[in-house]
């Protein structure tokens, strides 16, 4: 059991970030092991054709047959939607001693990989080839999702963020993980193997949903504030079109697109995912999130340069 000893101020200053390059970084895991991740196989399907193109021996030997990944390789966020390329940056500028230890750390007591050994007599020229591996694997196989797949990640964003506010510290902590609970000022995170007590007090505390971890992780730099890793809402329908059905009633009452539209936005979304899941143009969508919202059946607020749509209390009582 990790146990992470926090203080008020701290939960008054939680806040939440979705990360391109963690994304990047920890999609490297489906490869390693593709029935744990099997909701991400769509992504391993239509990619494969890529992995030519790419120093895939480097990539994979960053994630180690133990599966632990390099803290270097995922900077605090600065910001809640950093830019890929000032992630990327950050990388590159990481001290060559950091990168050695990191590295030493993934491997676990283990022999660092032959693809890795370079860290030894030329660390800066090793990491110049990782942040450019990275950077075109996340080119090639990430990229042309992210739209999609940012929009997931800030969903649950706005939906964790609710969650706070109705259910408290305690409510948040366990609806985000089984593994995770709250008690008298700290955060118990069972992860096997670690017998620790930490006291971050002061230091604040990052949110960082995933579609690519399975379980709530903690990483904690002293130099950084504590950051959570955890599973996001809605990863399962990543890399398929949903299929949402309305009942008869609702759709007679309110018309086929609207009723399927209140049915997704059970969680927040925005126009562009709804349009994808239901086969809509964006601008029908538009036309009938207008409605839905002057009618007071849902609810809209704006997160960054995103407008995301849930269904209100009214809608969830015409849904019942």
């Amino acid at each position: 059991m990790l146990v992470l000893r926090f203080d008020a101020d701290d939960l008054a200053s939680v806040r939440f970030a979705c990360s391109p390059l963690q994304e990047t970084v920890m999609s490297l895991w489906i490869w390693q092991n593709p029935a744990k991740y099997a909701i991400h196989q769509p992504l391993v399907r239509t990619s494969g054709q890529h992995l030519s193109r790419l120093e895939w021996q480097l990539l994979q030997a960053l994630v180690g047959t133990g599966g632990f990944l390099p803290d270097f390789l995922t900077p605090h966020p600065a910001q809640p939607r950093p830019d890929i390329r000032d992630e990327l940056a950050a990388v590159r500028a990481t001290d060559t001693g950091t990168v050695a230890r990191d590295l030493a750390n993934a491997a676990n007591g283990r022999a660092l990989h032959p693809r890795l050994a370079s860290v030894a007599d030329d660390p800066r020229g090793l990491l110049e080839e990782i942040t450019d591996a990275l950077e075109a694997y996340w080119r090639l196989v990430l990229e042309p999702h992210w739209p999609r797949l940012c929009a997931i990640l800030e969903a649950d964003v706005l939906y964790r963020a609710r969650r706070l506010t109705d259910a408290g510290v305690q409510g948040l902590f366990n609806d985000i993980d089984r593994g995770l609970s709250w008690s008298n000022g700290a955060l118990n995170v069972d992860e096997p193997g670690v017998d620790t007590d930490e006291d971050v007090r002061g230091r604040g505390l990052t949110f960082t949903p995933s579609l690519f971890c399975n379980r709530a992780v903690t990483l904690i730099d002293y130099s950084q504030p504590p950051r959570l890793w955890y599973p996001a809402r809605g990863r399962g329908t990543a890399w398929g079109t949903a299929s949402v059905p309305a009942g008869s009633a609702l759709a007679d009452l309110v018309g086929r697109s609207r009723a399927q539209i209140l049915e997704c936005v059970a969680e927040p979304m925005h126009t562009t995912e709804l349009a994808r899941r239901l086969g809509l143009s964006q601008g029908a969508v538009s036309q009938h999130l207008g409605v839905l919202h002057r009618a007071g059946l849902v609810d809209r607020a704006r997160h960054g340069h995103t407008m995301l749509y849930s269904r209100s209390p009214l809608g969830d009582r015409l849904m019942r």
